[in-house]
């Protein structure tokens, strides 16, 4: 099925109403209002899981997991084991990034 395309065009408002509005509104003085909470985002979960997935995926992120992990090994706080399912995982990855 095949819809026939329609154009939005956005007139904008005569100038002279803008101007006319602009003369009869008296400027007021506002009075210092608290300052507004940060935006949250609604799911803070989901939004880190997203952020932490773009980040591990990256070629810099890989860097410098490569890095943490050699570092870890280097100081004796991994076992050998745990080192080969993370070097895997990480290979993993790179391939999948040179791949596109």
């Amino acid at each position: 099925l095949a819809r026939k395309p329609v154009v939005a065009v956005a007139v904008p408002a005569p100038v002279e109403q803008d101007v006319a509005a602009a003369k009869q509104k008296k400027p007021k003085s506002k009075a210092p209002s608290a300052p507004s909470a940060p935006a949250v985002p609604t799911n803070g979960a989901a939004s880190l899981k997203e952020l932490d997935v773009a980040i591990g995926t990256s070629l810099d992120g890989l860097k410098e997991r490569l890095f943490r992990l050699e570092l870890r090994r280097q100081a004796g706080t991994i076992s050998e084991e745990e080192y080969a399912l993370e070097r895997a995982s990480t290979e993993k990855v790179l391939r999948d990034l040179v791949r596109g």
